[in-house]
């Protein structure tokens, strides 16, 4: 699977993983300062979904795949 430009979907993927676990690691860190800790809790919390949402459409496309190419 490949999306605009040819850019293989393992990139994107990647890219928003990495870039939940940078939003779950701002979170925590923005949950130490007391004016912005809602702010911090909603990044965790994005973060999170972010990061396994993007985790779950990777693993069941390589699963589908695996049962394609089998």
């Amino acid at each position: 699977m490949k999306y605009s430009f040819g850019v293989p979907s393992i990139a994107i993927w990647s890219i928003h993983i990495l870039t939940g676990l940078y939003f779950l690691w701002l979170g925590y860190q923005l949950t130490k300062i007391p004016s912005l800790k809602p702010h911090g809790l909603l990044l965790l919390v994005l973060g999170a979904l972010m990061m396994a949402y993007h985790a779950h459409l990777w693993y069941f496309h390589k699963k589908k795949e695996k049962r394609i190419n089998a």
